[in-house]
């Protein structure tokens, strides 16, 4: 099924995302888990690709096995980075040959090394011409982010939303958003998105704590925040991991359950290969996810 089919059918539906390793130990023990991920019942399972290097093929394997040995529909995520236009005619072919029908197209973050994005040559340098090129070619659906706190890149509002606004005019199908930690800022981001003629559905996205410094890092490079008190917690259960453990879940779980009592089409966890988290917080939002559909 494509994203138009999933997010128009049985609502709320649930998303995972992971990433392809870059390690054979790391592979394997992804291979090991994806059985475990896939009986939580996800409607969808996306993985990312990577800069540079190997992994832009593990993104292919990995969502291939999803789709081809364990039935589940897959999102393969492409970027412009790195890539002419021939070679993304390619990649997209190649996407297709293996029978997967939805992609999550992203502008992409500078390689490792390099401090601002340079546009490849031949290729593109922002993430609404990559729509445009997979909407030309076509047979999938695509999904592009959002940015409940504004792109990290962005001068303002104004110019963060026309960004968008430009890739769902070039024809993508859905808006996944980055991750955030207060809701609030994700319903401000959906009413600013109707009031500027954004209508495509946006599902929020949510990413579990496991680790206070590993969040700290990961929001300070995407311009998200943190909100004190959830902050406050983290920091003074610093030297407990079972306890900084549950607060992870536990905000998270409550934040899915607020999303889903508010009518959102689906939520996107990503997960980060992990299992154990993300099955509790399954557990801790089924009573509500089963009332909403």
């Amino acid at each position: 099924m494509r994203f138009s089919e999933i997010y128009a059918g049985s609502l709320p539906s649930i998303s995972f995302e992971l990433f392809p390793p870059n390690t054979d130990k790391g592979i394997k023990e992804l291979e090991e888990r994806l059985p475990k991920l896939i009986s939580l019942s996800p409607s969808i399972i996306t993985v990312t690709y990577g800069a540079m290097g190997n992994t832009r093929e593990k993104t292919l394997e990995i969502a291939s096995m999803i789709k081809n040995q364990y039935g589940i529909d897959t999102a393969h995520h492409l970027t412009c980075v790195g890539s002419s236009n021939s070679e993304i005619e390619k990649i997209l072919n190649d996407i297709h040959d293996n029978g997967i029908e939805n992609i999550v197209a992203l502008r992409g973050d500078p390689p490792k090394g390099q401090t601002s994005f340079v546009k490849p040559e031949n290729g593109y340098g922002h993430a609404n011409e990559l729509v445009s090129h997979i909407v030309d070619h076509g047979g999938f659906d695509v999904a592009v982010a959002g940015y409940p706190e504004k792109h990290i890149e962005a001068v303002d509002w104004q110019s963060d939303l026309t960004n968008l606004k430009a890739k769902v005019l070039n024809g993508a199908d859905l808006i996944i958003t980055q991750l955030y930690y207060d809701n609030e800022d994700f319903y401000r981001f959906v009413d600013s998105c109707r009031s500027f003629g954004i209508n495509a559905p946006i599902v929020p996205g949510l990413m579990p704590i496991l680790n206070t410094d590993q969040i700290k890092r990961i929001t300070s490079m995407c311009g998200a925040t943190i909100p004190v008190q959830l902050l406050k917690k983290l920091e003074d259960a610093s030297s407990d991991k079972s306890r900084v453990h549950e607060i992870g879940i536990e905000h998270t779980a409550n934040q899915a359950i607020d999303l889903l009592q508010h009518g959102v089409p689906g939520i996107h966890f990503y997960v980060l290969n992990r299992y154990f988290h993300i099955a509790e917080i399954m557990d801790r939002i089924k009573p509500t996810l089963t009332m909403n559909k």
